[in-house]
C-alpha cells in the first residue's frame, strides 16, 4: 500500500481563487455587507461600553488626584486600543457573526442559498476571509500601535498616582538579584534620589561558590565620581573557607566596589503588555541575567501570535452557531456571545497561570485554548457536511 500527498499547485489555487472570488459576486457583497453593518454597531456600542467601564475603574482616583485629572482621561484613551484588540473585536466579531447568519437562518435565506447550490462554507468565505484580514492586523497592531500606547498609559497613570499618599508610584518592590560575583537583595530603588532604601543586601562569593562575606547595610548610593557604592549602617561579615565567621564589623558608612551599577538595580521595563516581540526577547536575556523569573514573558511572546488567532476561532463560532439558529436570532447571538466569552475568560488565564507556574508548557498555556476550539469547530464543521 502506497501513500501519496496531493500534488500542490499554487497556480492553479490561485487562479481558481480569482475566479471564483474576483470581481465579488452578488451574494458575497449582500452577506458581507449585512455582517459589516452589525460589525461596525457592536463595536461602537462595545467601545463606548469599555470608556465608561474604564471611567468608573479610575474616577475615584481622579476625583483624589493631585497630578490632575488630564492624565485620568489620557490614561482611558490610551488604554483603548488594548481593549479593543483583546476583548472588543472579539466580542463584536462573535455577535456580529452569530447573529447576520442567524438571521439568514431564521429567515430562511440560507435555506434558498444552499438550494441555489451554494454550500454553507462558500456562502460565510467573505467573512471568515474578513476575519482572517483582522488576525494579521491585531498581531501588527499589537506590535507597533499597543505595546507603545501600554506604556504611554501606565505612565499616564502614574501621574495621576502622582501625590497619592497611600500609593507608591514604580517604586517599592523586593526583588534578588544575581549579580557577576555573588546575589543581591534589595527592597527598593528610589529613581528619583537614584538610592536603594529600606534594605540593601549582598554576599559575595569565591570562584569555589562559597560565600566571602555579607553586606547588611539600610541604605546604598553610587558615587559616580570615585565609582564606588556608599553603603550607610552597614554589617559587614566575613568567612573563611570553612564558611566558619571570622569577623563582624558594623559601621556607620563605608565604600564598597561592588561590580552592578545603578543601572542594574532599576526596575524591570514594566509590564509584558508595554513590550513588542523583539522587546520581550530582550527582556528575557536580561532577566536570566538577573536571576529573575520570566514565566510572564514567554507567555507574552507566544500570546502575541496566538491571542489574534482566536479572532479567526469566533468568526468560525459564530458561523456555527449561526447555521444551527430558528429563531429570534438576536437572542441566540447573544446567547452564544455570553457564554462563549465567559469559557475563554475562564480557560484562558486559568492555563496561562499554569504555564507560568510550570505545571505545563509555555506553548501549551498560551496554544491550548485556540487548539480546544478549532478541534471542536473542526468536529462541527466535519458533520455539518455542507
Amino acid at each position: 500500500m502506497q501513500f501519496s500527498l496531493p500534488e500542490i499547485r499554487p497556480k492553479e489555487w490561485i487562479h481558481r481563487i480569482k475566479e471564483e472570488f474576483f470581481p465579488p459576486r452578488i451574494l458575497d457583497k449582500y452577506v458581507f455587507s449585512e455582517f459589516v453593518k452589525i460589525f461596525i454597531g457592536a463595536l461602537v456600542t462595545l467601545g463606548f461600553l469599555a470608556l465608561m467601564s474604564s471611567y468608573s475603574d479610575i474616577k475615584g482616583d481622579m476625583a483624589s488626584s493631585k497630578g490632575g485629572k488630564i492624565h485620568g482621561w489620557l490614561f482611558i484613551i490610551f488604554r483603548l486600543p488594548q481593549m479593543l484588540i483583546q476583548y472588543i473585536m472579539n466580542i463584536a466579531i462573535l455577535f456580529s457573526v452569530s447573529f447576520t447568519v442567524g438571521q439568514f437562518s431564521a429567515n430562511k435565506e440560507l435555506v434558498a442559498m444552499m438550494a441555489a447550490g451554494i454550500s454553507f462554507r462558500r456562502i460565510v468565505t467573505p467573512i471568515v476571509a474578513f476575519s482572517c484580514v483582522l488576525w494579521f492586523a491585531a498581531f501588527f497592531l499589537k506590535q507597533t500601535v499597543v505595546a507603545p500606547l501600554n506604556a504611554r498609559a501606565n505612565e499616564e497613570h502614574k501621574m495621576l498616582k502622582e501625590g497619592d499618599q497611600n500609593t507608591l508610584v514604580g517604586v517599592v518592590y523586593q526583588k534578588h538579584f544575581k549579580g557577576q560575583e555573588g546575589f543581591y537583595y534589595i527592597y527598593y530603588y528610589d529613581t528619583k534620589e537614584e538610592e536603594i532604601k529600606g534594605g540593601f543586601n549582598y554576599i559575595c562569593l569565591t570562584q569555589e561558590q562559597t560565600p566571602d562575606y555579607l553586606l547588611v547595610a539600610q541604605r546604598a548610593k553610587f558615587d559616580y565620581q570615585k565609582g564606588v557604592w556608599v553603603l550607610k549602617s552597614v554589617e559587614e561579615t566575613k568567612f573563611d573557607d570553612d564558611l566558619q565567621v571570622t569577623s563582624v564589623q558594623k559601621f556607620a558608612e563605608k565604600e564598597y566596589t561592588l561590580p552592578e551599577k545603578p543601572d542594574y538595580f532599576k526596575k524591570l521595563k514594566g509590564s509584558v503588555e508595554e513590550m513588542n516581540f523583539f522587546e520581550l526577547s530582550e527582556e528575557k536575556e536580561n532577566r536570566i541575567r538577573k536571576g529573575l523569573s520570566y514565566g510572564d514573558v514567554d507567555i507574552a511572546k507566544h500570546t502575541l501570535f496566538a491571542e489574534p488567532l482566536l479572532i479567526v476561532v469566533l468568526t468560525l463560532v459564530g458561523c456555527a452557531s449561526g447555521f444551527f439558529t430558528k429563531r429570534m436570532a438576536i437572542v441566540s447571538s447573544l446567547g452564544v456571545s455570553i457564554g462563549v466569552a465567559l469559557l475563554y475568560m475562564v480557560m484562558d488565564p486559568s492555563f496561562k497561570s499554569l504555564g507560568e507556574n510550570e505545571v505545563i508548557p509555555i506553548w501549551l498555556a498560551s496554544w491550548i485554548t485556540p487548539i480546544l476550539f478549532l478541534s471542536g469547530l473542526y468536529v462541527i464543521y466535519k458533520r455539518l457536511k455542507v
